[in-house]
């Protein structure tokens, strides 16, 4: 006893040497690269430079992306998009975790084959939902002929119809993470309030709008964090499908900055619009951990 006594002091005394690879590593992967993104956002610095001379510009390269109005076309459509699959996913996800919440082997099986979206790549997702959308040869599309609907060019060729087909897109895929949170919510709630509103005479519905969603208001509030956080980053999904098109009707402020960076090579102001997004979606995490605080209050 007197040796694990001793032992666990010296594991105290020197924590911060047992960390030390954990610390070079985070530095190396996270707060390097963030630094010198940050750095290169105050200069002009092209990759195509063969002098690879850096020009200091202050904050020229911020105050240009607050003017073009290329950004702002690429930060409206981000939030449409953030706005369409956020809201939809999480009333999907918690309808699923409703219907799938039996514990039976058939709910098993299917909560399981639900799930199997998630594991496959975004970007592999992304292609073959074009090939599924593809005016000529698509199944989507020729099952919506077959209805009757004139597709033009297909719907992720049409102005009217791109954003709501990548958004359908997003929908498949990350749905069942939002089942599962939600999934653990309901089982982690308090039988106490149903038995006390089924002896008041209280229905299914009522019970479940005055029990089960102000319980799992924290739950909400985690998927609304972890989707609006992945939703901003969204990248492969368009690159794959519609590359931003037609036109920039499906360009997010994301695929903005990979064009800017390595189609024009311009770095620099890349960067700035790269620690613009950072920003807007840390103050988005900060307000949603705010209010969970105060809800666990």
């Amino acid at each position: 006893m007197k040796r694990l006594v001793q032992a666990l002091r010296n594991v105290e005394r020197h924590y911060l040497l047992l960390l030390a690879p954990l610390l070079v590593f985070v530095v190396a992967i996270a707060i390097y690269p963030l630094l010198f993104s940050v750095s290169i956002s105050f200069f002009k610095y092209r990759l195509t430079d063969p002098t690879q001379t850096k020009t200091f510009l202050g904050l020229a390269n911020y105050i240009t992306a607050f003017q073009d109005e290329q950004v702002r076309k690429a930060l409206a459509n981000t939030l449409v998009f953030v706005f369409g699959t956020v809201t939809t996913e999480l009333t999907v996800g918690l309808g699923l975790a409703l219907l799938l919440s039996a514990e039976t082997r058939l709910m098993q099986f299917i909560r399981s084959w639900l799930l199997m979206p998630m594991a496959i790549p975004p970007l592999v997702v992304g292609l073959v939902w074009r090939s599924l959308y593809n005016v000529d040869f698509g199944v989507i599309p020729y099952y919506l002929k077959l209805l009757g609907f004139d597709l033009g060019r297909g719907p992720l060729g049409e102005s009217a119809t791109a954003m709501a087909a990548v958004i359908l897109v997003d929908l498949w895929e990350w749905s069942p993470l939002l089942m599962v949170i939600f999934l653990a919510g309901l089982k982690s709630l308090p039988s106490e309030p149903y038995e006390a509103a089924r002896v008041d005479g209280a229905n299914r519905w009522q019970r479940f709008i005055h029990i089960t969603l102000p319980l799992l208001q924290p739950v909400f509030l985690v998927g609304l964090l972890l989707r609006t956080m992945q939703s901003f980053k969204v990248f492969d999904i368009i690159y794959a499908t519609t590359a931003g098109g037609p036109g920039t009707t499906t360009t997010v402020l994301n695929y903005h900055i990979y064009t800017v960076g390595m189609t024009f090579f311009n770095m620099g102001y890349a960067a700035a619009l790269a620690n613009i997004l950072l920003v807007v979606v840390a103050i988005l995490s900060i307000l949603y951990v705010m209010v969970l605080e105060q809800r666990q209050l």
